[in-house]
């Protein structure tokens, strides 16, 4: 399992790109429809740094983050080591899946509520939280989780 992980992740590195890439999705109207928590888009947008090396560890910088329904998130890879943002199933509000996945770039994405791996140092994906449940929602790094890059998004209403 470790050498297919590692192959996956040496072929994604392979296809990088010399040009910063920022991805953007947003949730269609059937998925808004469907919301349990409506707020209009704020403009703010929060930033996370996903950084670290072998030698100091992995971590998305801030860890914790409280923002609001409404708000976006860029994650942003500031180390040019391989990081994703992927969500545990169990550590989110009822109903937030379906938004996650509905909000999450589908380009290269890995799986459900699993965001695709950002490789290049300025690599990012940003989500919109127009329509999320508000409550806390805990993350990781598909690569780093072993090595506990992990990071938690409250999210409040507007």
């Amino acid at each position: 399992m470790l050498r297919a992980g590692l192959m996956i992740l040496l072929f994604c590195m392979a296809c990088g790109d010399d040009e910063p890439i920022v991805q953007r999705a947003q949730p269609s109207a059937a998925v808004l429809a469907a919301s349990t928590s409506f707020g209009e888009k704020t403009g703010v947008v929060h930033e996370v740094q996903m950084v670290g090396t072998v030698n100091v560890g992995f971590r998305y910088e801030p860890s914790e983050l409280t923002i609001k329904v409404g708000d976006t998130v860029r994650w942003v890879n500031g180390s040019g080591f391989p990081h994703n943002v992927a969500f545990y199933a169990d550590s989110i509000p009822d109903g937030a899946s379906v938004i996650i996945d509905a909000v999450m770039p589908a380009e290269g994405k890995l799986g459900p509520m699993n965001g695709r791996i950002v490789i290049e140092s300025g690599d990012a994906f940003e989500m919109d939280f127009v329509s999320a449940p508000t409550g806390t929602y805990t993350y990781f790094s598909v690569p780093q989780e072993a090595m506990g890059m992990l990071g938690t998004l409250t999210i409040e209403p507007q």
